[in-house]
């Protein structure tokens, strides 16, 4: 995998750069996992962006040092955008890393030409109740069977076999986010070393707190960059409120993309390039 480390905000973040005009930068998802974004980069034409993948700090390639916390992921991608000299940018973020897209472009919105935010979750915590349901709905019988059985046994589990059926589990919940599950074999990897578990659970414990905050509610209004919100129909994170945030913003849109779940570049490629190519034609003619 081509691609660079540079020291940014005290610690190393491995980045790639290809590709030429209005630089877009890709937030993968976690906390805690890796560049994975190649294919969404690949419904662009390199010859009017230049795209920007890195890893956060933490993760697979970068530097694995801390503090892990919203405030200085943001601070890394601001320093990142600094290095690269890019007096601004479009920031892509999906699920994870829509939400420090999210971040990134309330505390920094002159620095945004734009905002695509993929399969985010929204600002609003009870999207973890209707995702658990949605989660077991979209599942097999037998799926659901093995599921539920396994989370009732799996406290009573110690070492190998506790490892063993988390990663099961892991596996039935990964499934359930796709719509077609033959792409199961075409997910990101989840396992160590491309999933930093520390970081998963040390950013992903303040997204509540963090982003349900009124401050950080009020600030979303005044935000005037153009931004589209894109969801899969199938995703088991509910998109209503997403699209609740996707009305907060002057100039937000929202786009539901039939047959896809959360990872819609695998279900649905064809109509998710088609609504980003269409939301960045008319941002470059403005």
């Amino acid at each position: 995998m081509e691609g660079t480390t540079a020291k940014i905000n005290g610690v190393s973040l491995w980045h790639h750069v290809q590709g030429q005009g209005i630089p877009i930068v890709f937030l993968h998802g976690g906390p805690g996992a890796y560049d994975y974004l190649e294919p969404v980069t690949a419904l662009l034409d390199e010859n009017c962006f230049q795209m920007i993948r890195y890893e956060q700090r933490g993760s697979w390639r970068s530097e694995k040092t801390g503090p892990y916390t919203i405030e200085t992921f943001i601070e890394d991608l601001e320093q990142l955008r600094m290095h690269l000299n890019r007096q601004n940018w479009i920031v892509c973020g999906h699920s994870w890393g829509a939400s420090l897209a999210l971040a990134y472009a309330t505390k920094y919105p002159t620095k945004l030409k734009a905002l695509l935010y993929i399969a985010g979750t929204g600002i609003d915590p009870a999207w973890h109740i209707d995702y658990r349901k949605n989660r077991l709905n979209r599942m097999t019988s037998t799926d659901r069977a093995e599921y539920l059985h396994l989370r009732s046994a799996i406290e009573k589990m110690q070492d190998e076999e506790r490892e063993h059926t988390k990663n099961r589990l892991r596996a039935l919940s990964l499934k359930a986010d796709l719509f077609n599950h033959n792409n199961f074999s075409k997910l990101p990897r989840m396992d160590e070393p491309f999933v930093n578990s520390e970081v998963n659970q040390e950013v992903g414990a303040q997204c509540e707190t963090y982003f349900s905050s009124e401050q950080f509610k009020q600030a979303i209004p005044f935000n005037s960059f153009p931004a589209l919100f894109i969801h899969g129909a199938a995703d088991p994170r509910p998109y209503r409120y997403v699209e609740e945030l996707a009305a907060n913003f002057q100039k937000g849109e929202f786009a539901l993309i039939p047959n896809a779940g959360h990872y819609p570049w695998l279900d649905n490629a064809t109509i998710l390039g088609k609504h980003i190519k269409a939301f960045l034609s008319r941002i470059d003619k403005q």
